[in-house]
């Protein structure tokens, strides 16, 4: 085969296959200009140019013909509608006849809350007990790195517990004595950021050492009687 025909062959080749790669392409968190989403929070967009609509449309994957229809609700995509992938935006004018505008990608990636729970260990003052965390992560294995913090809370106010930063937390000893309510707050860590945090609240009680006992000799049994040689 002609060599100059070869090349040509190859060429639409990769050309082919980039396209499709970038085609199907799915959002990642760390995908070039995504917007992250809590779930559960709406997309507002700004009001369209005076005399003219946002026509939106949404694909899962990156496409040049988006076909999905998104109706706006008071120019927002509500949060039940909202989903991981591609929205396209363009405008068009209101005068009949006009041509609607080119499109407007945006990459959305919705994170999906974590699931944040603690065993709760009462204590003993002198002998603290580790705090066990747990996560469960929906978003896994796409999302690996978390940011994990624990606080004390007395009514609406929480208070980061210095170095507490990981999943358990065993206290410090000395801790204060009495009923404290501890909070184990997690999120997830994206670029560097951290975003959408849950948590879990549990008591922890921690008694005070008991006082030292009283025994009189007369009451220990056992012990070597005194005898008479």
């Amino acid at each position: 085969m002609n060599n100059s025909i070869t090349k040509a062959i190859l060429t639409i080749t990769v050309l082919l296959i980039c396209t499709f790669s970038n085609v199907s392409a799915q959002v990642l968190p760390t995908t070039s200009g995504v917007s992250l989403f809590c779930k559960g929070s709406d997309l507002t967009l700004p009001p369209a140019p005076s005399g003219e609509d946002w026509i939106v449309k949404y694909s899962a994957t990156q496409t040049a013909t988006p076909s999905t229809g998104i109706t706006l609700v008071s120019g927002k995509i509500p949060a039940a509608d909202l989903n991981t992938g591609y929205y396209y935006l363009s405008s068009k004018s209101t005068t009949p006849g006009s041509c609607e505008s080119e499109l407007q990608e945006i990459p959305v990636y919705v994170l999906k809350p974590l699931v944040v729970e603690f065993t709760p260990a009462n204590f003993c003052l002198e002998s603290p007990l580790a705090q066990v965390g747990s996560v469960t992560n929906p978003e896994d294995p796409t999302i690996t790195s978390l940011a994990y913090q624990w606080y004390t809370v007395t009514g609406a106010v929480e208070t980061a517990i210095s170095g507490a930063t990981t999943k358990d937390y065993t206290p410090s000893a000395p801790a204060t004595v009495g009923t404290k309510t501890h909070r184990l707050k997690v999120g997830y860590v994206i670029n560097g950021n951290k975003y959408c945090p849950q948590w879990a609240d549990h008591d922890v009680t921690v008694t005070a050492k008991p006082v030292k006992p009283t025994i009189t000799p007369g009451t220990i049994t056992g012990t070597a009687t005194a005898v008479t040689f």
